[in-house]
């Protein structure tokens, strides 16, 4: 019973608690990205005291996947298909998690630029996605910002916490999990600046140039419009922001 009361406690308290001292990520002068950041901090602890396998994560990847399928049209073919295995290939022999096999799934979606990942090391991408970016090189920073996540265990932790919530606490368990999801989305902007570098880092490694990067953040924010209350209820920073703090990373850290 101390286990799981001390579990309930680690599982919530970071959802919760809306105050810190620490720094912004990227500008240390923003309120929000430093609670932000200090809430990640905790959760990253709390999930992190239940580690599972990466053989555990694989299957649980292939099972969202699986049914992910139910709902989703992949393509078999696309004229950029060549492509984006290239560039995988280039890019996955230089991950940290060697355990981890990565595939990449072409999402038939003309509408949305998209692309994500879940635990296991699938990639999901949209056909507009494909269509959108205008370089190998643009193409690259886009995977390896997903590979990170995977690679990082940002995908893993997500799984961590359902799969805990239903050891501990059964039914009531999964239902507090997946409220805590919702309450804990906009702690994934850390995640998201995490990746970029991450994802710079590793481009550099495959041989590509990660600032275009910038350019791609560039074109995203001609769709986007800053507003504070917005802010603090995204999963995603401003594609703005992301570009800042890219570029200081690139500028003061990467290579050094």
């Amino acid at each position: 019973m101390q286990n799981k009361i001390f579990f309930l406690f680690l599982f919530t308290s970071f959802s919760l608690l809306s105050f810190n001292t620490s720094y912004a990520q990227c500008n240390p002068n923003d309120e929000v990205e430093s609670w932000l950041s200090w809430g990640k901090s905790w959760e990253n602890f709390a999930i992190d005291y239940f580690p599972i396998s990466v053989e555990r994560e694989m299957e649980v990847g292939d099972s969202l996947y699986l049914e992910m399928m139910k709902e989703q049209k992949l393509l078999k073919t696309h004229p950029k298909k060549q492509l984006l295995e290239r560039v995988m290939n280039r890019l996955t022999p230089h991950v940290n998690r060697k355990g981890i096999v990565y595939r990449t799934h072409i999402l038939d979606d003309d509408e949305m630029v998209n692309a994500f990942a879940i635990a296991g090391g699938h990639l999901f991408i949209t056909s507009k996605m494909l269509n959108w970016v205008d370089s190998e090189d643009e193409l690259a920073f886009v995977l390896s910002h997903e590979i990170a996540h995977v690679d990082d265990k940002h995908s893993v932790r997500k799984v961590q916490k359902i799969l805990l919530g239903n050891q501990y606490f059964g039914e009531y368990g999964v239902m507090a999990a997946n409220i805590e999801l919702v309450l804990s989305q906009p702690l994934g902007q850390i995640d998201e600046y995490t990746a970029d570098r991450l994802g710079a880092a590793l481009m550099v490694k495959a041989g590509y140039d990660p600032r275009k990067g910038l350019k791609f953040f560039e074109k995203m924010a001609h769709f986007e419009e800053y507003n504070e209350i917005e802010k603090m209820m995204r999963s995603h920073p401003y594609s703005t922001e992301r570009h800042n703090c890219l570029s200081d990373y690139m500028t003061n850290e990467l290579n050094r």
